[in-house]
């Protein structure tokens, strides 16, 4: 994917240099012009070829690329149309020509001597360069998940059964034929490393909630009582994945599958943020690493496509060697704001139909592949196919064959209006509730219809969406007023974690009228759970949301928003969390070439980790 350049620019910082042209074509900012120019003075007569690779490594991680690739930097790098930028197009050294100064240049390591104290800030691994240390997170992750992949975890039979007999139990007989959701169980318990991949509705949670209940089931009965840690990137997916988990535990203990003994164990794992499980200190160090590991047995983490390549790097440090690790989560949706795809990665051709592949992983991977969340034929199912699969032509046909489950509005149709009216009719309902007091059914009335857009800014984007709507609600309303912060109705995103309050970034709320005291209530389990709006400093207005946030959520209705199609924020992963975000409806707003644009760019981080897994 061609990866945006910097917005506004700050005056060349430097003399004249290698640099020159693609500061004025807006590839490098400030901090990499800097960061050039202390090492030329540190390094006098450095080759401009290898400054030039210093800028690119440097500038990588802020677009989420572990690395820069010398091989495919036209899609790493997008700059103005050559024939309208003054100067000509951008020239970049041959391939040869970066490998000969690279080599030979004392700001650059080789794999072989990477490690070797001083340590250098480069290092040349083939065709990418990386600056030093995310070099060395991607190393270590693709060497411990080799580890783990190739040694086995001791797994007793509490109760004299063997495995199989308590799989059996929790999801039926396996001679029923393959069953994936009890073959990702299996390898769960069995493999020091696992990995579940699948979309919205494939059972990851239904296995997620039985992997941990085999677990305690066959735990041998001499050893210390078993330990199970559930962990997630942010609070609002922990949040998610403990709602769910509880729900299926309850189905498993009101059949009789598991008795009160397990259930109650079951009870006790609650789920928490990594940063939390690890320990944190401070944005960088936590207090579990190799030396102090956690005690966990079974550790299982959730939404792992969030997980960046370094937090991916300090949890691996931090599990014990003998300890069981299971990474679930969906390979085709958005992946971490920071650098890397280690996800996407891992799961590589695993996720592809064809002929088995071979790698150290191969065995280790469950892509789960039926969407229990829809009807068989579901349109919506469909789409999200045709756009995972990159079938530009079968999305459009699909959205033009639209019926009951999906539509499509070009941005200047008249239906875009019929669409704003059912959001700001669902305002209207949502003030009715909270202005009654019943913050149950307002926030079920706020999460029955939801705008997602790709964009906060410009057309079509979120803040265009949020303002119409809640004009409209307030104008619709009578006495309602934006002149208090905190008006009676007004639906709220949690912006950032905050420990002692227990809320998280992610979480939304209400703002409800409890006989003359105001509250936000905020959505918990089933119920609601009411916070003073004093107590409370990092939200937003919750009328519509960026397609990011709402990763992991579902809504009954979803209409997307799109901008056009020169936006280099629209990618195939961004459309497919978008269209999977939806339940029983979908709308999209946006023209042909956006929907085009989209389903045809996919994300193309440069990493190396894939290789090194797969190669």
């Amino acid at each position: 994917m061609a990866v945006p350049v910097r917005g506004e620019q700050l005056e060349l910082a430097l003399p004249s240099t290698v640099l020159d042209a693609f500061v004025a074509a807006g590839v490098f900012g400030d901090f990499e012009q800097q960061l050039v120019k202390a090492m030329s003075r540190l390094r006098p007569g450095t080759d401009d070829a290898v400054l030039l690779a210093l800028a690119l490594a440097a500038r990588a991680p802020g677009f989420g690329h572990v690395c820069a690739d010398l091989t495919d930097l036209d899609r790493q790098v997008a700059v103005a149309a050559d024939a309208e930028r003054e100067g000509g197009p951008l020239r970049w050294p041959s391939l040869d020509r970066w490998a000969e100064s690279l080599r030979t240049s004392a700001l650059v390591a080789a794999p072989t001597d990477a490690t070797r104290v001083p340590l250098r800030p480069l290092v040349w691994d083939g065709h990418r360069v990386y600056l030093q240390r995310y070099w060395s997170h991607e190393t270590a992750v693709a060497e411990d998940l080799a580890t783990r992949a190739t040694v086995p975890v001791p797994n007793g039979t509490g109760d004299g059964r063997p495995i199989g007999a308590v799989l059996d139990s929790l999801f039926g007989s396996s001679e029923e034929g393959p069953d994936l959701q009890r073959l990702a169980a299996a390898r769960a318990l069995t493999c020091g490393i696992s990995i579940i991949a699948g979309g919205p509705g494939t059972g990851k949670t239904h296995t997620i909630a039985r992997i941990l209940a085999a677990a305690y089931l066959a735990r041998d009965p001499d050893a210390p009582r078993l330990r199970a840690a559930l962990a997630a990137p942010t609070g609002k997916a922990a949040a998610r994945m403990g709602e769910a988990v509880t729900r299926e535990v309850a189905l498993l203990h009101g059949s009789g599958v598991i008795d009160d003994e397990v259930a109650s164990w079951l009870g006790e794992v609650q789920p928490m943020t990594i940063h939390r499980l690890l320990g944190r200190r401070d944005g960088t160090h936590f207090k579990h690493d190799r030396r102090d590991p956690l005690v966990h047995d079974l550790v299982v983490v959730d939404e792992t496509s969030m997980v960046s390549l370094p937090l991916m790097a300090r949890l691996l440090d931090a599990v014990r060697p003998d300890a069981r690790l299971v990474l679930v989560g969906d390979p085709y949706q958005l992946a971490s704001i920071e650098a890397g795809t280690v996800l996407g990665d891992v799961v590589g051709p695993a996720s592809e139909p064809g002929e088995p592949q071979a790698g150290v992983m191969a065995e280790r991977i469950t892509v789960l592949q039926r969407m229990h969340r829809f009807d068989e034929g579901s349109a919506i199912a469909a789409v999200a196919e045709a756009v995972r699969s990159g079938d530009a032509d079968r999305t459009i046909e699909l959205l033009t064959d639209a019926g009951a489950e999906t539509s499509w509005l070009r941005p200047d149709d008249a239906g875009v209006e019929d669409v704003l009216g059912l959001l700001v009719a669902a305002g209207v309902e949502i003030v009715g509730f909270a202005q009654a007091g019943d913050g149950r059914r307002a926030l079920d009335a706020a999460t029955r219809i939801k705008l997602i857009a790709a964009t906060r800014r410009g057309p079509g984007g979120l803040y265009e969406w949020g303002e119409n709507i809640e004009r409209a609600v307030i104008e619709a309303v009578p006495g309602l007023s934006r002149a208090r912060r905190w008006y009676v109705g007004r639906p709220i995103i949690v912006t950032g974690n905050d420990l002692m309050n227990g809320v998280f970034n992610g979480d939304v709320g209400v703002v409800v009228n409890h006989d003359g005291e105001i509250s936000v209530d905020l959505g918990d389990g089933e119920g609601v759970r009411r916070i003073s709006p004093s107590r409370l400093d990092q939200v937003e207005t919750w009328w519509a949301m960026t397609i990011h946030k709402s990763q992991g959520s579902e809504f009954s209705h979803v209409v997307v928003s799109l901008p056009q199609a020169a936006s280099p924020t629209l990618t195939r992963e961004l459309l497919y969390t978008a269209v999977t975000r939806a339940k029983d409806r979908l709308t999209i707003v946006g023209s042909e070439e956006s929907l085009r644009a989209a389903v045809d760019r996919p994300i193309a981080r440069a990493s190396g980790l894939r290789h090194r897994l797969w190669a």
